[in-house]
């Protein structure tokens, strides 16, 4: 799912990442004066792990410093005409489902690595507006 919403899908991020309306931000989440919002319990976490590099030589799984909370997430809408717009759609919501089944096996403090990807994206910069003589679905009418 794109962090900056440009993937489509209507993502409330505030809802998402439990931002307090008031304050228009996530620190609310860390702070936990969250109001009304509610509050993640299963967490995607990005990282990896170190080795052996436990205080007792155990593993030790290094993340990033803010995880994306999972069971605040509502599902996308899929009621589009485009069929592959609709299948992709469907898609997400089907990861995340399959990230939530695998989280509800989980005791509380357990965790587990999944077998996921990540990708980092820069948003494409402004572009251009197309001038009215260039423009394919143009049309000068007599209003």
């Amino acid at each position: 799912m794109g962090v900056n919403g440009n993937t489509g899908g209507g993502i409330d991020f505030a809802k998402t990442f439990g931002a307090n309306k008031d304050q228009g931000s996530s620190t609310t989440a860390q702070s936990g004066a969250r109001g009304d919002q509610p509050k993640a319990q299963w967490w995607l976490n990005v990282g990896y792990t170190a080795e052996g590099a436990g205080d007792n030589g155990e593993d030790r799984f290094v993340s990033l410093p803010v995880g994306i909370p999972l069971d605040t997430q509502e599902h996308v809408s899929t009621n589009s005409r485009n069929d592959s717009y609709r299948e992709f759609m469907s898609a997400r919501n089907d990861l995340l489902d399959q990230v939530m089944e695998v989280c509800k096996t989980l005791e509380p403090g357990e965790d587990r690595i999944l077998n996921l990807q990540i990708q980092v994206r820069r948003i494409a910069g402004e572009q251009a507006p197309v001038e009215p003589g260039e423009n394919r679905f143009g049309r000068k009418l007599e209003l």
